[in-house]
């Protein structure tokens, strides 16, 4: 019992997970980069961002430092370059927006250390990883519309070594409780008639995400759930698993989502 208290207050401890850069500094680079302003606060706020420092740090507190490991979707690298921070030198990341990459390379300039980036599709990848120890995933896939869970873990579980790790994160289906949660958070001053979909495209239980690893070859090793953030998250460390169901053929194109509505269903903890 003490040592699950201590784990649930390590992950929700914000210090620690900061990048060294000066504000002024990083507002420079996203202006210069032509990179979404949201980049800025997701660098500059990082130690807030506890779904995805929870992550993080679970991959720097199981792997050896030789580790390889890969974040699709990685943005400006801040997770990367964290993860440089903590003695990683095999740092991997793709994304769409070739500015959010202008923008890890210059990062990464300034923090000294090199980041290996290139542009991609996650959902599809015309590069996909290759024998990597660990691939992170947050704060991303549950945006994509007719995205899932099954269909990211199938896509990226031959790019694993045997016993390679998943850290990634959901949108917990408590979110399905609170008001508004069917639309937008940006349209909340809206009628509902004006009110654009929910941003949070699916959302899953702990039971759901379970059955979801098992057929595509993985365990859960960790997980935890944010449950005073809004939208609630939960964050699972999964584990590739020598089964019938990881050796079957990957499944790239596989991305309608794990539930016939995820919007809807009741509340589960």
């Amino acid at each position: 019992m003490q040592m699950r208290a201590l784990g649930y207050f390590r992950d929700r401890w914000p210090f620690g997970h900061d990048l060294s850069f000066s504000p002024a500094l990083v507002e420079r680079l996203v202006r210069a980069s032509g990179a979404d302003p949201w980049h800025s606060y997701a660098i500059l706020s990082r130690r807030w961002r506890r779904h995805v420092c929870a992550a993080c740090s679970w991959l720097a507190e199981t792997l050896p430092r030789d580790a390889l490991i890969f974040e699709p979707g990685c943005g400006s690298g801040a997770n990367l370059l964290w993860l440089a921070r903590q003695g990683f030198s095999r740092l991997q990341g793709t994304d769409v927006q070739l500015e959010a990459l202008q923008l890890c390379r210059e990062l990464a300039r300034e923090q000294g250390c090199g980041l290996d980036v290139w542009q991609d599709d996650a959902m599809r990848p015309v590069r996909p990883p290759q024998a990597v120890d660990a691939i992170l995933s947050v704060n991303w896939l549950y945006h994509i519309p007719g995205a899932s869970l099954e269909g990211f873990l199938r896509t990226y579980r031959p790019a694993l070594r045997p016993g390679g790790l998943i850290a990634c994160d959901v949108v917990d289906k408590a979110y399905n409780a609170v008001r508004g949660n069917r639309y937008h958070t940006k349209d909340s001053h809206l009628p509902e008639a004006r009110r654009r979909p929910s941003e949070y495209v699916f959302r899953l239980n702990h039971d759901e995400v379970e059955r979801i690893a098992a057929a595509c070859g993985f365990c859960v090793l960790r997980r935890t759930r944010f449950l005073l953030s809004r939208p609630q998250r939960a964050v699972y460390l999964l584990q590739a698993a020598e089964t019938a169901a990881a050796k079957a053929p990957a499944k790239a194109a596989t991305l309608a989502p794990a539930v016939p509505d995820p919007l809807k269903g009741s509340l589960q903890a």
